[in-house]
This record gives C-alpha cells, structure tokens and sequence, in this order.
C-alpha cells in the first residue's frame, strides 16, 4: 500500500494527526532510517535523536507548529523536527545542507539558535513573557534532557519562573544520559521519580504541575500527557522516559556515550568509514596518556571533566583512577571552582574541557583560579576552527579572551613532541597554565626540539642569513610551513607560548626586516593582536604582515573551507611569504 507521504521537502507535518497507529510507527520507523542514513554519510548527533522520534512526531500530533514555539535544549536534537517541517537533512552539516542545530536563518519554524546545554529555559520564558506582552494566544515548549537540566543555568531559569505569573511547558526527557551517562543529585532525583511516580520532589513546591513518568515512545500517553499540559493554567513539566539510540542497535547497546555523536560510519557494522591512519596523532590522547602518566606517579594529582570523558579519551584514565578523577555532568562553571579548591589544598588539578565550553566558565577561571594563582592545569581541546558544528562550537576565541586574564601563561603545541614538553613545564610550573590544541593533527616527520622547556620563549626552528623575514606560528601548521619553506631563507619561529613569553621572543624578532604573524587557530584579537602591541611598543621600523581569523561568527562546513573563508588558509599564506621573500 503507497504511503500518505514522502520524506522530503514537500512533507506537510498537518497530515500527522491523521494518521492511525500503525501508519505513525511506520513514520518513525522511516525517520530513524533516514537519521541513521544521514549521520553514516556525513556525520552527528545520532543517539540524542533516536531517542526522541516518537515523542517529536506526538508533538505534531497535539500542537500547531505554524503558531506554537518550541525550543530543543542545545539544538542538537532537532532532527526529526527538521524533518517534520520539510527539511530532510539534505547534506547535513555541510556548508550547503541543513544545520545540525536550530537555525532561525534557516526555517521559520526553528524559533531559536543554541548550541551550549541549559539554554531552553531561560528563552523559553523569554518567549512566553512576549506572547503574553501582546495578549498572543500560542504555546511555548521547552524540550531539555535530564542532563542539561543540571546545569545550573537551569535552576536560575526555574526560580524565576516560580514568579514569573507565565506559562511553558517543559518536557523533560530522561533517558539517564548527557553525552555520557547522567550523575549527580538530581539523576538521582529523577531515578526515585522513575520508581515512585508520587515522589515529585524538584517540582511539587514550587507551583509548577508535574506530569510522568511518562513512555516515550507511547503516542497514546503521549497525546493524553500533551492535552493536559495545553489545558493547564500553570507551567507544567512533562517528565517523558526515552531510550537514547533506539532503533539502531549498535546505539542502543551504547551506554558510555560513543553514539552520541559519530562521525561517518558504516551503517552494517557500526564502524567509522575511516580509521586514523599511523600518521594521525590524537592530541587529546597524548594528553589523557600524559595525564594517567602523572596520577600513577603523583597521589597530589586530580583530574575533572565537564561530561566529555569519551571525547577527550579519558575512560581510561577515569576507570583507573575513580577517586581523583570526577566527570561532574554539564557543570562548566562547578568543574573550574571544583578545580581550583583542590589546587588551593596543594593538589595539581588537571582541568579538561572543550574550548566551545570554557567559555561558559570564564568568570570561574578569572575570579576564582586565576586570582587564587595556584598550581591548575586547563588542557583546552578543540581549539581552532571546528568544521560542520559551525558558529556556537568554533575553539578560535580562548585565545583571544585569556588575554583579559591576569596570572595566566597560555601554550600550544605543533605536535606530540610540543605537548610533552609543555606537560612537563606545566608540572613544574606552580600558577595557573592552560595548554590548547586541536584534536587531531597529521604526523609529517619533521624534524623537532626534544629539549626540556626551561623559559618561555618563542623557538626558532628554522634559521635564516639575510634576516629577511621571520614567520612567528603555532600548531599543527607549522610541520606544513617547514615543509613548504625548507630550502628558503627565511626564520621560522615556534610560538610555543601565546600568552605569557618572555620579551627575549619580542627582541629577537627585531633583527628582521619583515615580521609575519600567522595563527590560523586564534581570533586577530588574540595573540596576533597582543604581539603587534608588543613589537610597536619596542619601536620596531619593519613591515609586520598578520593572518588570524576575523573576530567572527563561522558557519558550518569543512576546516579547510573555514580556513579560505577566513583568509588563514596555507595557500594563501605560503603565496604571501613568497611575494616578500623573492620580492614581488
């Protein structure tokens, strides 16, 4: 028999609530596999949209999407939604296709941008405080994981809407897992809740309705729980049981987190399409290796992760060492003063955390670890342009905001060899230092320093007679740049440190007629900008040529597409140096 419908542009969401039973788990059964299909071919967020088909498509059941507002917590669980509303992830993630997160710019029915947890709540009585200052007549729905409903912007959120005299609906989904399993009080909480459905203990004082457990995966649950919660005067909050990855069962059998989000891979047999080769090292391996090196060695050592154990490689390291190693959940701001208590007690804290996220704790790192100047260690991953995440994940702008902090020394490693040693310094450094880096970079057999970092100075890594010109760099680029450059005259200098080098790397440079400032991981108010001060502020009379990423918003699509949108790309750059050095 021919289906109602197609999944494609053309998909009206109106026919939903006419179809019967079996028809809406045939629909389900079709979005899975196109989501499946689509995160195998260009990679995502598959396990977090799994999860939720059921109870996405009930939602086109009982509400009016021309009219009522939703907002997906973070974002990155809006596939099925984007489906519904005639988006059928066409190139997901790439520069021409559709977002992996809400983007107003791209459909009138996505009503938000985010991409950072925690967020819904707060916008969501944003919106319902507008509807009710134009006496407008709609819903507006909150959609956030038991996760993200730790953090504590969240709580900020709901104890203002105790008195905000407005409505939302909230609907939890709890399916026990973040990116890696939930922890803490509240998963707690919403375990008792789970078993005792009278036990509504967050919510019952505090004048909202609470609704569930509710099965969601139940469209007759479902469509009772949403008619009530449409009926009520109150904000509501609609606790709906999920099973993340449901309906692949690779994702399903998955409960450490490794199907939150994939990059392609073989659908058959759940593997990536393509392995690192022996040439790609994984910077955020070194690190975890190096860390789990120092605890074996040092009982005064603690490590803290903000729910990235499994894409920051610490599972290892975390199972080993389970009483000085803490996954505190989507707590960015408790992880960095969690952090700095240790290291004012004399221990050595290891902070890891993506660059996107630091951002969320950049008062705790300047108030509370930069003013207590005390032995931590932020090892910052992610950093430089992201890819096919796009404008809220992109690590190129810790660079730029630790300029504005006191008491930190910043560094960044070109390769494994850069990293080891910058570990060392950091051990033996007693103040604050954070140490960025990308996640993967390609081994080039270049050629490097094995000497033990003893000052913080830039290092020359390649010589020049004529003192011509003088390339000032960091990262993984840098293997590239000695390749290109090997057999011309020109002065390569390893910037090692970003933040906090020695005025020793500022004089040297003074000796060159041309100065070139090249980061291609860092915004132009970073260490591009602080080093051009530093250099005027010596009165130097050469011509000083920068290349850095523009203090901007970049929008999803390969690196190397960011990198020519930018204008940090190394064709660019390598077509530059030529120019100064034969002249042109």
């Amino acid at each position: 028999m021919e289906k109602k419908y197609k999944l494609d542009e053309n998909f009206d969401f109106h026919i939903i609530p006419k179809l019967n039973k079996k028809e809406l788990y045939e629909l389900s059964e079709d979005i899975k596999n196109l989501i499946i299909d689509k995160c195998s071919e260009y990679g995502g967020h598959l396990s977090s949209n799994l999860g939720i088909t059921n109870l996405t498509i009930s939602l086109f059941r009982s509400f009016d999407f021309d009219k009522d507002k939703i907002i997906f917590d973070i974002g990155h669980n809006s596939y099925t939604y984007k489906i519904l509303t005639g988006r059928p992830l066409t190139n997901l993630r790439q520069s021409d296709g559709i977002d992996g997160f809400q983007k107003i710019n791209e459909s009138k029915y996505d009503v938000y941008d985010a991409g950072h947890s925690s967020t819904s709540l707060s916008a969501a009585l944003g919106f319902a405080k507008v509807r009710d200052l134009k006496h407008a007549d709609y819903n507006v729905i909150a959609f956030i994981g038991d996760g993200g409903l730790g953090n504590g912007l969240c709580f900020e959120a709901l104890n203002n809407l105790v008195i905000a005299n407005t409505k939302i609906i909230i609907i939890l989904n709890d399916n026990e897992m973040s990116i890696s399993p939930t922890n803490g009080g509240l998963s707690a909480i919403l375990k008792g809740i789970r078993k005792n459905p009278f036990v509504k203990i967050v919510f019952k004082d505090a004048n909202f309705e609470y609704l569930g457990p509710i099965d969601g995966d139940n469209f007759t649950q479902l469509e009772r729980a949403f008619d009530k919660a449409k009926k009520s005067k109150r904000s509501i909050v609609l606790h709906v049981k999920t099973s993340k990855g449901e309906g692949y069962k690779y994702a399903e059998e998955d409960h450490s987190g490794e199907y939150h989000f994939v990059n392609p891979f073989n659908k058959e047999t759940g593997k990536p399409k393509l392995e690192a080769d022996s040439k790609t090292i994984s910077f955020s391996k070194v690190f975890a290796d190096l860390v789990k090196e120092d605890m074996e060695k040092d009982e005064n050592t603690i490590a803290i992760c903000p729910s990235t154990t499994v894409g920051a490689k610490l599972t290892s390291l975390f199972s080993e060492f389970k009483d000085r190693t803490f996954d505190v959940g989507i707590s960015e701001e408790h992880a960095a003063i969690f952090a700095n208590a240790f290291s004012v007690n004399g221990y050595h804290t290891y902070l890891f955390m993506y660059s996107t996220f630091l951002q969320r704790a950049y008062d705790e790192i300047i108030h509370d670890i930069a003013r207590n100047n005390k032995h931590a260690t932020l090892l910052i991953d992610r950093c430089g342009l992201i890819g096919a995440d796009g404008e809220t994940h992109q690590g190129i702008y810790d660079d730029g905001f630790f300029y504005s902090i006191p008491n930190f020394v910043l560094a960044m490693p070109k390769d494994k060899n850069d990293a080891e040693r910058l570990f060392a310094y950091a051990k033996s450094y007693q103040h604050p230092m954070a140490i960025r880096y990308k996640t993967f970079y390609k081994d080039l057999d270049v050629k490097t320093n094995n000497t033990l970092i003893t000052n913080r100075n830039f290092e020359e890594i390649k010589s020049s007679k004529n003192k011509k010109i003088a390339l000032v760099s960091m990262g993984p680029h840098l293997l590239d740049l000695l390749n290109e450059f090997k057999n011309e005259d020109i002065a390569i200098f390893n910037a090692l440190f970003l933040k906090g080098y020695e005025e020793e790397s500022v004089k040297k440079l003074l000796e060159y007629e041309n100065i070139y400032i090249y980061d291609p991981y860092g915004v132009e108010t970073g260490f591009c900008s602080n080093l051009v001060y530093n250099l005027n502020s010596y009165k130097y009379k050469g011509n000083i040529f920068t290349k850095a990423i523009p203090l901007e918003f970049i929008a999803k699509g390969k690196i190397e597409e960011q990198e020519v949108w930018t204008n940090v790309d190394l064709n660019s750059l390598i077509q530059d140096i030529k120019k100064i050095i034969h002249g042109s």
